[in-house]
């Protein structure tokens, strides 16, 4: 896809399953030819989801009489941990087809808010999470003001859904944040794009409530434009120039 820009953009990447890193990083795959230089990746380990683990393996019952599991602490924790390492693995793979510098990171942290907390430090932000569907919906992007395209989210937009062989929808931020996420709702979409610099979306909670609503990865430009509301001890280090992590 074109580069809608100048080059020398730096992305962090991130999610807390393999299942949400993979399918961004098949978004970032169509983003590498867009004068990206160096990628990052963080991989959040939710503490709210270990804390609600129990210390062992036990069944569960639902509503209807079905009988299943729920991962102990323990197994949470090798989950998280093979998680990681294919996420990297897979970062690593793709930072080496397209000569991109690379990092790469596990930390606690509720995923949207410990990805928000580190996100000034970087030019764009991509979200993790699994499609709703099986096959890849419209690309929408949310763009800033009465022209769609002046912000970059619109050419993205596009050319993302020509990469991925799909359609294209555009919504004015001069909607209601209500409306947005209502319609987004309503559409079966394989990504969505925002400006954090221009639009209405940009802190973890109206990020949080976005990815709600589409259900799929959140490409975020203007990453530093994302409020940090607390000190976070993960700063994802660039490698020297020449290094690969």
């Amino acid at each position: 896809m074109a580069a809608p820009g100048p080059g020398h953009k730096r992305i962090l990447v991130g999610a807390g399953s393999f299942a949400d890193a993979r399918a961004a990083l098949a978004i970032l795959d169509l983003l590498s030819g867009v004068g990206i230089t160096d990628i990052g990746g963080l991989f959040l380990e939710d503490r709210e989801v270990m804390e609600a683990a129990t210390p062992r393996t036990s069944a569960l019952v639902s509503p209807r009489g079905a009988i299943g599991t729920a991962p102990s602490r323990q197994v949470l924790r090798l989950m998280w941990r093979s998680d990681a390492r294919a996420f990297r693995d897979r970062l690593i793979q793709l930072a080496a087809r397209r000569a991109l510098r690379w990092s790469f990171e596990r930390a606690p942290g509720e995923p949207v808010a410990g990805l928000c907390n580190v996100a000034h430090s970087w030019d764009w932000l991509l979200i993790g999470h699994l499609p709703s569907g099986a096959h890849a919906g419209r690309v929408v992007g949310v763009f800033h003001g009465a022209a769609a395209g002046g912000d970059g989210v619109g050419e993205l937009t596009e050319g993302l859904a020509r990469s991925l062989g799909t359609g294209a929808e555009l919504i004015a931020d001069t909607l209601p944040e209500a409306d947005i996420l209502a319609r987004l709702e309503r559409v079966h979409a394989a990504a969505v794009v925002i400006d954090a610099g221009a639009g209405p979306f940009r802190t973890a909670a109206q990020i949080r409530a976005l990815l709600a609503a589409a259900r799929c990865p959140i490409l975020v430009l203007g990453a530093a434009g994302i409020p940090s509301l607390v000190e976070y001890s993960t700063q994802i280090p660039q490698p020297p120039p020449g290094q690969a992590g």
